[in-house]
């Protein structure tokens, strides 16, 4: 069982030149844990894209003085 990661739209990870890209430590860490848990069958692929594009949409709707960082929506889907 792999991940199925969108290369497009708003639940694709960073990537430069088709490499997936951390800014941080704890983001690589992140994204390694949700694959993990997925591949361990502790959630549907979709529901996870599902909660991480809710979470993208309501920042989105309201960013307020909060910073873009897509790995903090990733936590956030994961959680």
């Amino acid at each position: 069982m792999t991940a199925q990661l969108a290369v497009d739209g708003p639940a694709a990870p960073p990537r430069a030149n088709g490499e997936l890209q951390f800014t941080a430590p704890w983001e690589s860490r992140a994204f390694g844990m949700a694959v993990t848990l997925y591949e361990a069958g502790a959630f549907a692929w979709s529901d996870f894209q599902a909660a991480l594009i809710a979470r993208i949409g309501a920042w989105e709707a309201d960013p307020g003085d909060r910073p873009w960082n897509y790995y903090q929506h990733w936590l956030g889907a994961l959680e």
